[in-house]
């Protein structure tokens, strides 16, 4: 099933970091699109949640130094 979910990202210092958040969210597996704000802090998330998760996509750009978290 495909949710729309917003998350808070943490880590982030630039508006690169957003671009390069967005970049490996969009290439999950599962993902069908993801819009990054560094001014927001957040990242706007559709994706099949048969698939993937919060804990994958959080494993995918926590390498980097960013965390992903449920604002809810």
């Amino acid at each position: 099933m495909v949710e729309k979910k917003k998350f808070m990202v943490e880590g982030m210092h630039c508006g690169s970091c957003a671009i390069n958040i967005e970049m490996i969210l969009k290439n999950q597996e599962g993902v069908q699109s993801a819009s990054v704000s560094f001014d927001n802090k957040e990242a706007v998330i559709e994706y099949d949640n048969e698939k993937t998760g919060l804990s994958k996509l959080t494993e995918s750009i926590s390498p980097l130094g960013y965390t992903l978290r449920d604002p809810d």
